[in-house]
C-alpha cells in the first residue's frame, strides 16, 4: 500500500446516507476516514488532530456551516480541502477557492470523479521531494527543497496548493508559463481549463507577497500569456 492510500481524510457531512457512501468508497480504496456530522464536531476535530491529509467539506452544515469552517482553517497549517456541495454556481466555487479550498465537487458525483479529485490533491499535499534551489527576488526567498518561504525574513505560511504553483514559477523564474501548462503542472490534466483556479491562488499568493499585490513584481501576469516569477530573464 502506497503512502497516498494510507492518507487520512476528514468527511464533513451532514447527509447520513451520502457520508457513509462517501466513507465507504474511501475505505475502499485503502484511505483512513473519520466522519463528522456537522460543524461543530468537524471544528474540534480539525483543532483536537492535526493529522488529516484531506478534508471534504460540505458547505450547508447545521450549527457551524462549511464557509465558517474554512475561514477558521485559514488561521494555521491546514490539510488540503475539497468542498462537496449541492450548489453549483460558479460565485460558491470562486467563494470556496477564496477562502482557501483546494478544489470545489458539486453534487451529484461519482465515487471515480471523487477518488480522481483526492489523488489530485494528494500530490499537491504530499509533493516529491524537490530539487535543492534558492530562487530570490527582491525580499522574497523561495527555498525549494526545504519547502519554505520568507518575505523580508518573515516566514510566509502557504497551503499545499499555494506553494507548488509558486513553487512552479520559482523554479522558471524569469520565464512566462502559460496558463494551461501551470494548470495541468499543479492540478493536473483534468484542470487545464479551469482559470479561475489559477487566478485566484495567483492573487492570494500576492497578497501574502507582494508589497502591491495590484502591482505585482513577484507573480506577474504576462498579457494573456500566462504568468512569471520576477523579471523576465
Amino acid at each position: 500500500m502506497t503512502d497516498e492510500r494510507r492518507a487520512h481524510i476528514l468527511v464533513v457531512e451532514d447527509d447520513t446516507a451520502l457520508r457513509e457512501v462517501v466513507s465507504g468508497a474511501l475505505t475502499s480504496a485503502g484511505y483512513e476516514t473519520s466522519l463528522a456530522a456537522h460543524g461543530i464536531t468537524a471544528s474540534q476535530m480539525l483543532q483536537d488532530d492535526k493529522a488529516f491529509d484531506i478534508v471534504l467539506l460540505d458547505i450547508g452544515l447545521p450549527f457551524i456551516d462549511g464557509w465558517h469552517l474554512l475561514e477558521q482553517m485559514q488561521d494555521r497549517s491546514r490539510p488540503g480541502v475539497i468542498v462537496i456541495s449541492a450548489r453549483g454556481e460558479e460565485s460558491d466555487k470562486i467563494r470556496a477557492l477564496d477562502l482557501g479550498a483546494d478544489d470545489y465537487l458539486a453534487k451529484p458525483f461519482s465515487a471515480d470523479e471523487l477518488l480522481a479529485r483526492i489523488r489530485a490533491v494528494l500530490r499537491r499535499v504530499r509533493p516529491p521531494d524537490e530539487a535543492p534551489g534558492v530562487v530570490v527576488h527582491g525580499a522574497v526567498r523561495v527555498d525549494l527543497a526545504a519547502r519554505a518561504v520568507t518575505r523580508a525574513g518573515t516566514e510566509v505560511r502557504l497551503s499545499p496548493t499555494e506553494w507548488l504553483l509558486l513553487a512552479e514559477l520559482a523554479r522558471n523564474a524569469g520565464v512566462t508559463l502559460d496558463h494551461r501548462a501551470l494548470l495541468q503542472r499543479v492540478w493536473g490534466p483534468q484542470y487545464a481549463d479551469e482559470r479561475n483556479y489559477l487566478r485566484t491562488f495567483a492573487q492570494r499568493l500576492r497578497v501574502k507577497l507582494e508589497d502591491d499585490p495590484a502591482h505585482p513584481e513577484i507573480v506577474v501576469t504576462v498579457g494573456r500569456q500566462g504568468y512569471r516569477f520576477g523579471p523576465p530573464r
